[in-house]
């Protein structure tokens, strides 16, 4: 099978709109005729770019205040709150440690802890001395 491009007289001829069509873009202007291009300092003279502001990069936002009382899945607990601890080590933590905080609540099947519970129980959690394995 043969394709063969359509003859030169059929692209030219005006095809019927559709409601779905976009209209066709607008010409872009002549050069004399655009627009003043927009001043950022309106101290400087038309025309003139402001050399004596200096460019500031944008502003990062603040990280946001932790509260103590924010309610978090152990996910996002080692992602962002307990950044030592891995998730395996939260989960074993959850089932084998009696002093692992209890959920203040729950969100779908995941339990939700309070960030601070979870802070308290990182610091008071019992390790290893160092030395005492062979992995040392």
């Amino acid at each position: 099978m043969q394709l063969h491009k359509p003859p030169t007289d059929f692209l030219s001829e005006t095809r019927p709109t559709t409601t779905g069509e976009l209209p066709p873009a607008p010409e872009p202007p002549a050069s004399g005729d655009r627009p003043a291009a927009r001043n950022p300092d309106p101290a400087a003279a038309p025309g003139e770019l402001a050399a004596a502001t200096p460019a500031t990069p944008p502003a990062t936002p603040a990280p946001a205040v932790v509260d103590d009382d924010q309610v978090v899945g152990l996910r996002e607990a080692a992602e962002h709150h307990l950044p030592d601890i891995t998730l395996a080590a939260l989960r074993f933590a959850r089932a084998n440690d009696p002093a692992f905080p209890g959920p203040a609540g729950k969100r779908g099947a995941e339990l939700l802890y309070r960030v601070g519970d979870l802070k308290k129980w990182a610091r008071n959690r019992p390790r290893a001395a160092t030395g005492t394995t062979e992995l040392d």
